[in-house]
């Protein structure tokens, strides 16, 4: 492939082309890229220098529910009682060798203990007595934890560590400590989340890269791609750290979406505009053309696209919760930077790369030609290439093929009508841990959770009577212990050691029965109760989360309609975009129930409630993307030619190779999550590659191409109120393939 300066044989650039925003984008990045890529290496390299800041200052996911009774509970209750805390967490003590009623065991018990109230954080710490069952080697210590979630977890390896080394000099290293709660465990899942990320980033590279070779045939052009893909995800990272410096909240789980989907898009986009690139150089423009154009055809695409993932992520602000809403943000920003590098850095990498960029075969070069309508009709369509030769097949044979291709996508949703939800700690991925091994004690000697229901009283008041609730809960199979205390102004409270599961339905029904129906039944009229402790809100999480999936599934859907309307002005086309994004979601969950129902080793017993609302929002945003590209080329051929079914055939034969091999780096990235220990990372993994997989195959390639082969020229019907109404982009004159501009005619309904 010739590199020149000058104006190539590729033909005169018409004023159109040449008058669109896109193009002098385009061409400014590529005749200065030298600046340009100068100052993309500015902010990756401060972006990476801020980095590892960031993932110092994250902290585990809040997983607590704005406007929820537990909130409110656990404010009162660090505010009515100091010496519970914000968070009540469990001291437990362990020795293989000593009993608790021995002399070096109590000195230990009392030292740590005393040690740990010492603690700044520490509101106050309480030995609890012995239950019926218990291990006499094994003690409990309840410990009120004050402050927010980040010193909360500050706070914890400063206790562990407080409490370790008293007990360890009063018994002579022969009793342990273990620290367990809802920070604890927070804190965990923030150790195997970016243990697990890791691994994932570094399996998804190569794999990724391996595909990108396969595919485009070059080592120089994978590499452009992958060098700005991950250009992408740092700069991502780098926004979110100088975010964090201000007091933006940052998690580890923000990061990883961050990186997961900074580095899929980033390939995505990179690729597509790749792909317009090269067709513009065999066409016979240099490279500065060639760059201008793929921005103004191909970036201007991806934009579209980028935008479309914001408005979906824009949806989970419904969720009361921080973690999904900055996961929300993570995609969003994600998608924005993914989209400036296209159009700014890609450019400039692709005309500073030229030479490198060629596939090593060239194809030999194909001047797009109305021909092919000729050849359909003359039954020489095997003229054509092999994706040719398959979009005229397809066109034969539209009814079959939608039939057969909506069969299959229904059969694989099917079994997600026996989709189960819910919350596992899975502790097989804590198992070697501190928090894990303190769990497993406290779940043998059934003291497995805690739970405290707060009953404020005005400040002349006696203390509430709960001698009726108490005597019911002791009644109930699922309790240990409880007791009532007063802090002799304006609040009681009752503590309940509860003998289930945290993840056990059978304890989530406990905390749901003494707020609805004991509550109410044993204690004085009018009396308000808040429930709080980590079962409490865990439940909060997944109720939150499964009230909120039907709103966010609702903004999701008219968004993307509005969205695809403004973008394809059309209204059949947007309708039908819709249903096969569901068809495509319905599909991977159907095929996840099953993995989890036959699978439960690998995949868990239960879809985390976390998973759907997640999945959904990822798989429609980049769903639209090929969407977006395919039709954006169809009607390019179709607004310069009339011909509905020959645009058609256009357009799957331009897209299918970049959709295939841009879907296949997406799977290889999501996919690398299949090898995370947690299994919410490998569902989340296994829902977005499949959904992905099936959209770029059988909805693309098939379902979509036959679909418009019968609905005709009904596809681009816009009716000409909404035509007025909707806003003219100047820049909507499509480009046909050699990159020669034609201007919509307005008869023709643009």
């Amino acid at each position: 492939m010739a590199v020149s300066s000058r104006a190539s044989a590729g033909g005169p650039l018409t004023g159109t082309v040449r008058r669109s925003v896109w193009w002098r984008l385009g061409d400014l990045a590529a005749r200065r890229h030298r600046a340009v890529l100068a100052v993309w290496l500015a902010f990756v390299a401060g972006s990476a220098l801020m980095i590892p800041g960031l993932v110092d200052r994250a902290v585990a996911p809040a997983i607590r529910v704005e406007g929820s009774t537990s909130l409110a509970g656990a404010r009162l209750l660090e505010q009515g009682f100091p010496q519970l805390g914000a968070e009540q967490m469990m001291l437990i003590f362990a020795s293989a060798a000593l009993s608790d009623d021995e002399e070096p065991y109590q000195r230990a018990l009392h030292d740590a203990v005393r040690a740990v109230s010492a603690q700044p954080q520490v509101g106050g710490a309480q030995l609890l007595p012995l239950v019926p069952g218990q291990d006499r080697r094994h003690v409990y210590a309840i410990v009120g934890v004050n402050g927010d979630q980040r010193a909360r977890q500050a706070a914890l390896p400063v206790l562990l560590r407080a409490a370790k080394e008293a007990a360890s000099r009063a018994s002579g290293s022969r009793v342990d400590v273990h620290l367990v709660g809802e920070s604890a465990l927070l804190a965990e899942t923030k150790h195997t989340d970016l243990a697990d990320l890791q691994r994932a980033e570094l399996l998804a590279v190569p794999l990724s890269l391996l595909v990108l070779l396969v595919g485009l045939g070059s080592a120089g052009a994978a590499l452009a791609v992958l060098a700005v893909a991950g250009t992408v995800t740092v700069t991502a990272l780098g926004v979110l750290a100088a975010a964090s410096r201000f007091g933006a909240p940052a998690n580890t789980f923000m990061l990883a979406v961050a990186s997961t989907v900074g580095l899929a898009l980033g390939l995505d986009y990179a690729l597509l505009s790749l792909f317009r690139y090269r067709h513009s150089r065999a066409a016979g423009h240099d490279r500065y053309q060639a760059a201008a154009l793929a921005v103004s055809t191909a970036g201007r695409t991806t934009t579209w696209c980028a935008v479309g993932v914001a408005l979906t992520a824009a949806a989970l602000l419904v969720v009361r919760t921080s973690m999904i809403r900055t996961m929300g943000a993570a995609v969003s920003l994600s998608a924005l930077v993914a989209a400036a590098a296209a159009v700014t850095l890609l450019p400039a990498v692709l005309a500073a790369a030229d030479r490198w960029l060629a596939h090593r075969r060239p194809p030999r070069p194909r001047p797009w030609r109305p021909a092919l309508r000729h050849l359909h009709r003359k039954g020489r369509s095997g003229d054509a290439d092999g994706w040719g030769r398959w979009a005229w097949h397809l066109m034969r044979h539209p009814i079959a093929y939608t039939l057969v291709c909506t069969g299959v996508l229904l059969a694989a949703a099917a079994p997600v009508t026996g989709l189960r939800m819910g919350f596992d700690l899975e502790r097989a991925s804590v198992a070697e841990t501190d928090f894990g091994r303190g769990l497993a004690y406290m779940e043998a000697d059934q003291i497995s959770s805690a739970l405290a229901v707060v009953l404020p009283h005005p400040a002349d008041a006696p203390p509430v009577d709960t001698a009726t609730l108490v005597t019911a809960l002791e009644d109930d199979a699922r309790v240990a212990l409880t007791t009532s205390v007063d802090n002799g102004k304006d609040m009681t409270v009752v503590i309940v050691i509860i003998r289930t599961h945290i993840d056990e339905p059978a304890t989530t029904a406990l905390a749901r029965q003494i707020s609805g129906q004991l509550g109410p039944a044993t204690l004085p009229p009018g009396q308000h109760a808040f429930v709080t402790g980590p079962a409490v809100i865990f439940s909060d999480l997944m109720d939150e989360t499964t009230a909120q999936l039907g709103m966010v599934i609702l903004l999701v859907l008219g968004c993307s309609l509005l969205f695809l309307l403004v973008s394809f002005r059309s209204i059949l086309l947007p309708i039908k975009a819709v249903l096969m994004n569901l068809l495509a979601v319905g599909a991977a969950f159907g095929l996840l129930t099953l993995a989890t129902r036959h699978l439960p080793h690998l995949f868990g017993s239960q879809v985390n409630t976390l998973i759907p609302l997640l999945a959904f929002t990822l798989v429609f945003g980049l769903s639209i993307d090929y969407e977006i590209f395919l039709i954006h080329r169809i009607g390019e051929h179709y607004h310069a030619n009339g011909d509905n079914t020959a645009a058609v055939v256009d357009g799957l034969r331009h897209t299918a190779r970049p959709i295939t091999v841009a879907a296949a780096v997406m799977v290889a990235t999501f996919a690398a999550l299949l090898t995370a220990d947690r299994h919410h990372l490998v569902q989340l993994g296994l829902a977005v590659a499949t959904a992905i997989t099936l959209d770029a195959t059988v909805i693309r390639l098939a379902l979509v191409p036959a679909l418009m082969r019968i609905l005709g020229t009904g596809n681009w019907w816009l009716p000409a109120p909404l035509a007025r109404l909707l806003p003219a982009d100047s820049d909507r004159g499509f480009t046909r393939p050699d990159g020669v501009g034609q201007r919509t005619s307005p008869e023709r309904g643009s």
